[in-house]
């Protein structure tokens, strides 16, 4: 098949296959469905008056309640072909057996209960087929597949109604039912082919049914609703469906009884009721195969929904105009007849059976039965009661009176479709909810509870002893300061730092005893340099003894002791701090010029640009790096503007990044950073903002995004992490953004399906779809700034475990959450990531005007609106050598066209050289 005619289906290639199987049992169904009905009904209509046809609603309604009793106990028996597969051979059985009755017995009543059993044959195979097919599709396939297999029905009853007509002259009426039954057989004979994994999986097991059914059900664990809906989607489906099958019924009543006074013979009962239906399917074919998917896609699935009852509703408000003449009246609501039969089919039953896709498989199963099987009857039991009771009242039953109940009854059905949709989104949600563990709380003062603590805190165990120590903190435990001192001489160093941390936190009236007796000690102690620190900041003064003991100190505890001296936050400690660390920058040695940062990057302290200011100017790269951080460490906004030279200087971008973060969110409305100098030094501003919180770092991004400035995709990403709230300003900006770079991947999806059928270049086919899931990514988190950061959260959290059922959901409720031109263009994209690479190979997907290799290489490199990544040019460039001397000479030939980026550039030069 060509590519143009699946995407004339709105298909993919991959799903060609099982489309084209499940379309051809849906066409035999059609035509047994479509002999059925023109015969019981012509029967029917030749025999009895058309008050008789609310008992025949009753009837049907009291014989559907049966068989769907009978289908649900077999619905947990057999896999959903085998289910199919009996239905189709006890429906044919039935018409045989109808058949034998008609020709040999005299039975009066036999067509009125035949057109009773008519509406339980087409119930039942309606059931099992699309139960069937809702099992094998998400609900992302199901939008664009349903409504191409459910089309299958419509050339099907197309053709029985144009045969009825021809055939009845010469074999009956009560013959067709022959070729309902050869039908039957013929769909039999294509599901007996029909191979899929998932048909042949029992997915509703009973154990497996309440499981489901109690997950389902806990919403409304003590409600009514709760044991015959099992959740809230499908009661709002249920009553939805039970005011249209109502609004049907009504019409269908008084279509045949316009019918029964218009035609008094069989055959031309037969003819008429095939012609009319059969303009029915015409119409509804074209709709339905070509554009019912896209109207689903376009609209929505829930406001496609809306389409048959805002019509309908129209069309009945014409009939209700005073003044208009009877022909008039009949030709009007012969139209509404014909559109509401071409929008049930096309629209409203495929989005019907979309609805439940979000449901867990055997959920979904039963509320197909009960939206539908059980929805049906009562609503034809409550239709046939109507029309009886009417009947009694009023004698006969005109257009208009049923008219004016129809428009109360659209009003009702449209009311109803809001709330489908709420309940649709809500399920939606819910299907891709994460689940959060929740544990027993913790009641840290109850008295067994602090128990427990205390005798962990006496344990061998040194991560035991932590956690006892810093809950009984957290619990306020009146003695915690004397358990602290207690385990000051513990064995563990981890459990002596944090006593030490602690009671210096607690101002421990013995701490700085406890820290003398410590350093007292001659032997080896590994928190000796802690030890140091509290004591240089907890002394009362410093003596001369003390200052001198420092000269002689190792470089560790030289460190711990000035570190000591700036937590005294005094201008005396400072002072003699400041002295030290000058003398060791102007030995310009590295190790003491290292530890001179070590220092201040422990303890912060302003004051000290002097000694900073000689760091940044050093020579030495781990130096100059440690001075630019830690400049941002003390928040010395003064040295600001000489930090961002060096960092130019020494293309240090890592280290001014990490600096500017530690600056904080006022750094951002420096003029020294405002510079668009080199596009790496932007890059790490940016990044440095989104790591920041503030409404200074978020300016500087929107302003950046506002001139389009530096690495877009980085500001996008920043805002991002910042979690930023977006000015009205800031949301035309991302809107602009948005827009551009949703047309600029699409223009990426359509190269690359180019590319994958080049065997050549498929490298470079793998890279643009590696850019492109990238890309999405970015559009996601874009489009989360500027709807629901929550639930697109979620989506894109969803994508990444590449699980389709629940990919599938999440990506419905973008839907529901962005405009629908945006999400229109992200679907395809979408559709795209989710494609097999190899579809591209497949020969009988080529598209009938290749495009050359060369052309195809080109314009990954030199077309800028596509806005390929440096690494996908490259790349791009890299294979040139590969299409001939003169294409590469060609493209590269064009220098205001090329990426001016360093990587490319490179590519180039290699790629010359190798073609010389």
């Amino acid at each position: 098949m060509h590519y143009k005619f699946y995407a004339l289906l709105n298909i993919k290639p991959s799903e060609y296959k099982i489309v084209r199987q499940l379309f051809l049992v849906q066409f035999f169904l059609g035509i047994a469905t479509a002999f059925l009905f023109t015969s019981t009904l012509t029967m029917f209509l030749h025999s009895f008056s058309v008050q008789h046809i609310p008992e025949v609603y009753i009837l049907s309604a009291l014989l559907l309640l049966v068989a769907n009793w009978g289908y649900s106990r077999l619905e947990h028996q057999l896999t959903s072909r085998k289910l199919l597969e009996k239905i189709i051979l006890f429906s044919a059985g039935s018409l045989l057996f109808t058949w034998v009755t008609i020709s040999f017995l005299d039975f009066k009543w036999l067509p009125f209960l035949l057109s009773a059993w008519n509406m339980v044959v087409y119930m039942l195979v309606s059931y099992a087929f699309w139960g069937m097919a809702a099992i094998i599709f998400n609900v992302r396939e199901s939008k664009r597949i349903f409504a191409v297999v459910g089309s299958g029905d419509i050339p099907a009853k197309l053709m029985g109604y144009a045969l009825v007509p021809v055939l009845t002259p010469f074999i009956g009426v009560n013959n067709l039912l022959w070729i309902s039954v050869l039908a039957f057989v013929g769909a039999y004979h294509f599901l007996g082919k029909f191979q899929h994994r998932v048909v042949d999986r029992t997915v509703h097991a009973p154990h497996q049914s309440l499981m489901l059914a109690a997950q389902e059900k806990a919403p409304f664990r003590s409600s009514l609703i709760t044991r015959l809906f099992y959740n809230r989607l499908i009661f709002s489906i249920a009553l939805f469906s039970l005011i249209a099958f109502t609004v049907f019924a009504l019409i269908d009543y008084t279509l045949l009884g316009e019918v029964k006074a218009r035609f008094a013979k069989s055959p031309d009962l037969a003819i008429f009721i095939g012609v009319f239906f059969a303009v029915g399917r015409v119409l509804a074919i074209f709709f339905k195969l070509l554009f019912s998917s896209r109207v689903i896609s376009r609209l929505g699935l829930t406001n496609a929904l809306l389409l048959s009852p805002v019509v309908v509703l129209v069309l009945t408000g014409l009939l209700l105009l005073p003044g208009e003449s009877v022909n008039t009246i009949l030709y009007i609501f012969g139209v509404m007849v014909l559109l509401s039969e071409v929008l049930k089919s096309a629209v409203q039953e495929p989005a019907f059976f979309i609805l439940f896709q979000p449901l867990e498989p055997h959920v979904r199963l039963k509320g197909h039965l009960v939206a539908k099987g059980y929805m049906l009857p009562f609503a034809l039991l409550g239709s046939g009661a109507f029309l009886l009771l009417c009947y009694e009242l009023r004698g006969e039953l005109g257009i208009h009176f049923i008219a004016q109940v129809l428009f109360v009854l659209l009003v009702l059905w449209i009311s109803s479709v809001f709330l489908v949709k709420k309940e649709y989104l809500r399920t939606l949600v819910r299907a891709i909810r994460k689940g959060w563990f929740t544990g027993s709380e913790l009641f840290l003062h109850d008295g067994p509870v602090q128990e427990l603590l205390l005798s962990k805190a006496t344990s061998n165990n040194p991560k035991d002893v932590l956690l006892a120590l810093e809950l009984l903190e957290r619990s306020g435990y009146r003695k915690l300061k004397q358990l602290l001192e207690h385990q000051f001489d513990s064995p563990f160093y981890e459990v002596r730092r944090f006593v030490l941390a602690s009671l210096i936190r607690l101002e421990g009236k013995n701490v700085l005893d406890l820290v003398q007796q410590q350093l007292a000690s001659e032997k080896p102690d590994p928190l000796k340099p802690e030890l140091l620190k509290a004591y240089y900041s907890l002394v009362p003064e410093i003596s001369v003894a003390d200052q001198a003991a420092m000269a002689s100190m190792e470089p560790v505890a030289y460190q711990a002791a000035l570190v000591g001296f700036l937590q005294r936050q005094n201008e005396d400690a400072k002072e003699v701090v400041q002295i030290a660390l000058n003398a060791m920058v102007d030995t310009g040695n590295a190790p003491h010029q290292q530890l001179v940062l070590d220092i201040l990057w422990e303890a912060p302290a302003s004051g000290f640009q002097e000694v900073l200011g000689k760091l940044l100017n050093s020579d030495f790269e781990p130096i100059y790096k440690k001075a630019i951080e830690t400049v941002g460490r003390v928040k010395e906004f003064s040295l600001l503007g000489q930090v961002v030279e060096t960092a130019k200087t020494h293309q240090a971008w890592h280290a001014l990044q990490k600096s500017l973060v530690y600056f904080g969110d006022p750094v951002f409305t420096a003029e020294a950073l405002k510079s668009r100098a080199q596009a790496a030094f932007v890059r790490a501003v940016v990044l440095a903002a989104g790591k920041v919180k503030g409404e200074n770092s978020t300016e500087f991004l929107l302003d950046l995004l506002a001139r389009e400035e530096g690495p877009t995709g980085d500001v996008i990403e920043a805002l991002w992490l910042k979690q930023a709230e977006m000015s009205n300003e800031g949301q035309k900006n991302l809107d602009a953004w948005l827009s551009k770079n949703l047309a600029s991947c699409l223009q990426k999806t359509s190269v690359c399906r180019e590319l994958r059928t080049k065997p050549e270049l498929q490298l470079l086919a793998t890279t643009l779809t590696r850019e492109i899931n990238q890309d999405v990514l970015l559009l996601l988190k874009g489009l989360a700034l500027r709807y629901d950061r929550q639930q697109i959260g979620r989506v894109m959290s969803l994508l990444k475990l590449h699980d389709e059922s629940r990919m599938a959901n999440a990506i419905e409720i973008l839907e529901h959450l962005i405009p629908k031109a945006c999400f229109l263009q992200l679907d395809r994209i979408l559709d795209f990531t989710s494609e097999s690479p190899d579809e591209g190979n497949n020969p009988n997907v080529r598209i009938k005007h290749e495009v050359p290799a060369s052309m195809m290489v080109a314009s990954i490199i030199q077309n800028t609106q596509m806005q390929c990544s440096a690494w996908t040019r490259s790349v791009a460039c890299y294979l040139l050598p590969q299409l001939g001397i003169s294409s590469a000479q060609m493209i590269l030939s064009d220098e205001e066209r090329l990426p001016q980026d360093l990587l490319f550039q490179e590519t180039k030069e290699y790629v010359l050289s190798a073609l010389k």
